[in-house]
């Protein structure tokens, strides 16, 4: 779970728990705004549910060292910031046996055509996390945006090589391709869940519409779930 709604519910819980005035909670992250990779209003609606709730806010910030002895974390920037309850998300990095083929790129992903999913390599593919699909869009003019590590693109991207696959093998043509289209919910508390979805190619930056946290999404949320648990499993 991102830090997001993890924050989000850790607020929740603390309230429901009566004890939420006690709490000086903060979400700490090396991007320059929230969800960035759903461009910058999207990024500004999801600030504004932190700022709601009281959650501080401090983008552009790398964590470098955590020191459990004195309770305290240090960053990259030069900055420190003490804690009594640190709930710290891990890097994330693809598997070792990933990360010592010769698919991988010097960070450690598989670089691919972000429709296709064709690796360098003929009749290899890569798809989901461990695929390198950079997005338009710059965190800065150095940094491009990297695509979110959701299922529900390895959903799609998983559609469109199998299809391709199959066609090749009965003599077609590989026509099919993942047009980089997503949706997710986020996990408010209070009973409500925001919605967002759009296309993460669009051009010049991601085009991607957020739903306000409401009920009706939370409903929606539960029953996709089911679906999905029910047709996948």
């Amino acid at each position: 779970m991102s830090g997001r709604p993890l924050c989000l519910l850790l607020e929740y819980a603390f309230g429901q728990r009566g004890i939420r005035s006690d709490v000086d909670l903060r979400m700490y992250t090396p991007e320059p705004l929230s969800m960035p990779v759903a461009g910058p209003l999207v990024g500004a609606a999801v600030k504004r549910f932190l700022d709601e709730r009281g959650i501080g806010f401090h983008p552009q910030h790398k964590l470098s060292s955590v020191d459990p002895g004195n309770k305290e974390i240090a960053f990259e920037n030069g900055r420190k910031a003490n804690f009594d309850l640190l709930v710290a998300v891990p890097p994330h990095r693809s598997p070792e046996v990933v990360r010592k083929s010769c698919l991988a790129n010097e960070t450690g992903w598989i670089p691919v055509d972000r429709g296709t999913m064709k690796t360098g390599f003929e009749n290899v593919y890569a798809l989901g996390d461990v695929a390198a699909i950079p997005l338009p869009g710059r965190y800065r003019p150095d940094m491009p945006l990297p695509r979110p590590k959701a299922g529900v693109f390895s959903h799609f991207q998983a559609s469109a090589v199998a299809g391709n696959i199959a066609s090749e093998i009965k003599g077609g043509t590989a026509g099919k391709v993942f047009g980089g289209k997503g949706y997710c919910f986020l996990e408010t508390g209070h009973g409500m869940v925001g919605y967002g979805s759009g296309n993460f190619y669009g051009e010049p930056q991601p085009a991607v519409t957020f739903g306000r946290p409401a009920r009706l999404w939370r409903f929606a949320k539960v029953l996709f779930e089911k679906w999905w648990l029910r047709h996948w499993f």
